[in-house]
């Protein structure tokens, strides 16, 4: 069942694409896909990328629009800048570089773990570029005001349905995945917290669900400033009771700090402090083993509140210190894949260490090339929204209020990637939305329904590109 499920999803998406323009197609695609699809399952073809919920989506959907290429329903995309240009290019080439360095057999007691090769270096590039598709589709078809409120409203939407399987589950346990396609696709006992369940449907993993139903609520509540009616305003009270049920700590914690900001501070004010935050957690293997990060202070406080999460924090920090000294035998360009940045028990070959934050996993597996350029792929859009809202004298026209949703949704998920791997396709997405609306406002085409027409101010000397 989940095989056919997803063999026929582009048959689905077809449809989808006759059906509904080509901004309404591509978010359906990827949005419904990633939340419906089966995990786990993956078709494998020699030499290439394995076929899953992630790539087949992206994949279907880069064909069916440029197959539609004539069809001008949507504008040309504004110029990339060419700091983003790099940033893509060495997001995806670094895996060939890395892999060419890496030709040597580890050997380690009674396990081998063999040298990588250029084949080996040109699969993992097409599979960064696979990972990286659904920011690139984001930037060229929903780079306008309907393309980023469309993306925030299906987003809401589908939380809004997919909350029916997560209440079932947190009612009577996490079972929709093996109704529908026969088996579990994580440790059962993940989903155990608190005295109770927490909701996986037919994601990774409880966290996912947790992200995806922040960023969720965070766009409701942007949505919720340009619309007062009471049905925006009961789908933000929803959308955080939902986010309650998930009983994920980071993050409700996230939206706690992040979707009051949205509510009540100038949108600028708001693009600040997420330039604030993406730049701290981008710099965070630099501060954690600085003075200025007090990690025993923080697993004392999570002691105090919660022995459980305390002892859940410590051991994730404990890993962290391992797979960070693996990760510095080599910190240019990391070790590669096949398991050779992970720590592994010599006679058994058991890995040692569970990696859990993806930026440890970036910079074991890219090194610290690597970890920068996706890191920082994921803050541009943040840091060009804010350096495009700072040319207009007045931010609070209903455009500006979502974009700094959005912005919000890409950091909270840039902060959550220290502790865990919630990096999804959507995130892709929306990061790729926001890069293009944020080129597009910065060339001074903000869209204002407010009356009167918002205009940029005085160009200020200095460099002129898009980031």
């Amino acid at each position: 069942m989940a095989g056919f499920v997803l063999l026929i999803w582009p048959a689905v998406m077809l449809w989808l694409f006759t059906k509904f323009d080509k901004q309404q197609a591509l978010i359906l695609s990827l949005v419904v896909g990633y939340l419906l699809l089966p995990q786990l399952i993956t078709f494998y073809l020699p030499g290439i990328p394995g076929f899953d919920k992630h790539s087949i989506p992206a994949i279907v959907a880069a064909i069916l629009l440029a197959s539609k290429r004539h069809e001008k329903t949507v504008a040309d995309p504004p110029p990339m800048g060419p700091i983003v240009k790099v940033l893509l290019a060495v997001f995806i080439v670094t895996p060939l570089i890395t892999d060419l360095l890496n030709g040597d057999v580890l050997i380690e007691g009674n396990t081998v773990r063999p040298g990588l090769t250029v084949a080996s270096g040109v699969k993992e590039v097409m599979g960064a570029y696979i990972e990286v598709l659904p920011l690139l589709l984001g930037y060229r078809y929903l780079h306008d005001y309907r393309g980023a409120k469309m993306l925030c409203g299906y987003v809401v939407l589908g939380m809004l349905f997919y909350s029916i399987p997560m209440i079932i589950e947190v009612r009577l346990s996490p079972q929709i995945n093996v109704w529908v396609y026969g088996y579990f696709q994580h440790d059962f006992l993940q989903t155990i917290r608190y005295g109770g369940y927490r909701p996986i449907v037919f994601l990774e993993h409880p966290l996912w669900v947790a992200s995806i139903t922040s960023i969720a609520f965070v766009f409701s509540v942007g949505l919720a400033k340009t619309d007062r009616s009471l049905r925006a305003k009961l789908t933000v009270a929803y959308l955080a009771l939902l986010l309650l049920i998930c009983k994920s700590a980071g993050a409700l914690l996230l939206s706690m700090i992040f979707a009051p900001l949205i509510g009540f501070a100038n949108p600028r004010r708001v693009l600040m402090i997420c330039c604030i935050g993406v730049t701290l957690a981008t710099a965070y293997p630099v501060l954690r083993s600085s003075t200025f990060m007090p990690l025993q202070g923080i697993v004392d406080l999570a002691m105090s509140i919660s022995p459980e999460r305390g002892r859940s924090l410590e051991f994730r920090l404990m890993n962290e210190e391992k797979l960070l000294e693996r990760a510095l035998e080599k910190p240019m360009m990391g070790w590669g894949g096949s398991g050779r940045s992970l720590n592994v028990d010599p006679y058994d070959g058991d890995t040692v260490n569970i990696p859990d934050g993806l930026w440890v996993i970036f910079l074991g597996v890219r090194g610290l090339v690597g970890y920068l350029a996706a890191f920082l792929l994921l803050c541009a859009p943040v840091f060009l929204m804010y350096r495009a809202a700072s040319k207009y004298r007045s931010v609070e026209s209903s455009e500006f209020p979502l974009l700094g949703a959005m912005a919000v949704a890409v950091t909270m998920n840039i902060i959550d990637l220290i502790p865990n791997a919630t990096l999804t396709p959507i995130t892709w997405l929306i990061a790729g939305t926001l890069l293009g609306n944020a080129a597009r406002v910065y060339g001074g085409h903000a869209v204002t329904l407010a009356d009167g027409a918002e205009k940029p101010q005085p160009e200020k000397p200095g460099l002129v590109t898009i980031i």
